[in-house]
């Protein structure tokens, strides 16, 4: 299992380019990988750093897929978010971010999303449906990714107005349960103890608990708001209790019970931060 190369500095304040050359190698890449075909057109994101700065936006946190090989290092996925020049060293409570989303070897398009850095908890989420704009490398030119940006810069209020009706939108105990549920089955499926073999981690009663219960004092309101972070920090992070099965187990006759691993996949972890903010969509909606 490999962690994610990951970087910020203490409130998640401006990062310098030489910060993100430390935990974003492949961000300063001056060509595609070998691996690509000539049709490929290769889009630096050391030039989208530029764009994203002569638009107002500074780099705050910057992470890479990890990698098996050394010589992939140069060309590996990574994600860069940015923050607002004015914003990037204050420490708002909440703070509208872009996430940018790039590789060199030819396995994803470029991307940008709609984030939101949330001060008390150090979370940064990824916004869903309707928040994201991508373009693939054979055909995004300079202008095309400043486009792209102006219009994620333009889609930050809309955001930031879905958080304040989520954190106006209050939950009862059944509705916070089911939202709860359906989180947890972004990364678990539940046993099924009609199946024989079962293997790895599955999601159960005590998971969706842990989801709903609070690391800090300040979590503990009762407004939609308040459980999305709750639930996306169990997600992402870990720390919920699961459901293990492995050979061992299966001789033994019940699984074992452990806490939840932190997410080690930064494609999964985009995948799930976007889902958790459409299924509280839809609860606010």
């Amino acid at each position: 299992m490999f962690d994610l190369i990951h970087t910020h500095n203490p409130n998640a304040h401006a990062l310098t380019l030489e910060q993100v050359a430390q935990s974003c190698p492949a961000a300063f890449t001056e060509h595609a990988s070998p691996e690509t075909s000539n049709r490929y057109g290769f889009v630096s994101t050391s030039n989208a750093i530029d764009i994203l700065a002569d638009h107002g936006f500074a780099p705050v946190r910057a992470i890479q897929k990890p990698v098996r090989k050394a010589e992939q290092l140069p060309f590996a996925d990574h994600m860069i978010t940015f923050a607002p020049t004015g914003l990037a060293d204050i420490g708002a409570p909440d703070r509208a971010e872009i996430v940018l989303y790039n590789s060199h070897n030819g396995r994803s398009a470029l991307k940008l999303y709609a984030g939101n850095f949330r001060m008390i908890c150090s979370n940064g989420l990824v916004a869903g449906e309707g928040f994201e704009a991508k373009a693939r490398h054979s055909k995004l030119t300079a202008q095309g990714f400043a486009d792209m940006v102006a219009d994620q810069a333009e889609s930050l209020p809309a955001m930031m107005e879905r958080i304040e009706r989520m954190k106006e939108t209050p939950l009862e105990y059944e509705q916070a349960l089911d939202l709860a549920h359906n989180a947890s089955a972004l990364r678990w499926e539940y046993e099924d103890q009609t199946k024989e073999n079962l293997q790895g981690s599955y999601g159960s009663v005590e998971t969706i608990t842990d989801i709903m219960r609070p690391n800090r004092f300040e979590d503990r309101g009762q407004d939609l708001w308040t459980l999305f972070n709750t639930a996306q920090e169990k997600l992402i992070r870990g720390g919920a209790r699961v459901l293990s099965h492995t050979k061992v187990t299966r001789r033994r006759g019940y699984p074992t019970i452990r806490k939840a691993r932190a997410v080690s996949s930064l494609p999964e972890s985009i995948r799930i931060n976007r889902s958790l903010w459409d299924l509280a969509e839809k609860v606010a909606a």
